[in-house]
């Protein structure tokens, strides 16, 4: 299991329950994502907002339209674990929290390019194939043990 610590992205854009919707909608707009986690002053997430809860709803601040149901993770979540949810629940980003603090971000984004830039090499013959987690079996040899590599452009 690689537990998303590894490559979530730890320098995440937030906001407040204050912060005006233009403002918001700004900064997501020149930063060219699509949501940030809301947070309290210290530090615990009460909250995600995504660009179509600030151009779908009405409200003059961040918590007037940000969404409350958070699904969160920690740091020792598997990114297997992360994929199965920020697909089962359709969403775009999970926060990331230690403690009820927000520590980092994963997003699909994320989880695409570690499955595109990653492969499990059997150790006994050296077929490689991508996953977010480690194949049972090589389909080559039958060999069960993997390291994780940095895909080759062509595979």
């Amino acid at each position: 299991m690689i537990p998303v610590r590894e490559l979530m992205t730890t320098e995440v854009i937030t906001f407040s329950v204050e912060t005006p919707v233009e403002e918001a909608a700004a900064c997501l707009a020149e930063r060219h994502i699509t949501g940030a986690p809301v947070v309290s002053e210290d530090g615990f997430v009460v909250g995600i907002v995504s660009e179509t809860d600030l151009f779908g709803k009405r409200g003059t601040t961040v918590g007037d339209v940000m969404s409350t149901n958070v699904v969160s993770i920690t740091e020792e979540t598997g990114i297997e674990e992360a994929a199965r949810l920020l697909v089962g629940h359709r969403i775009r980003r999970l926060p990331i929290l230690r403690e009820g603090r927000l520590t980092g971000l994963i997003s699909r984004s994320d989880v695409l390019e570690f499955f595109a830039t990653r492969v499990w090499t059997c150790t006994a013959c050296g077929h490689a194939e991508h996953g977010l987690e480690a194949p049972d079996r090589c389909w080559s040899c039958s060999g069960q043990s993997f390291r994780l590599d940095w895909a080759h452009p062509r595979h």
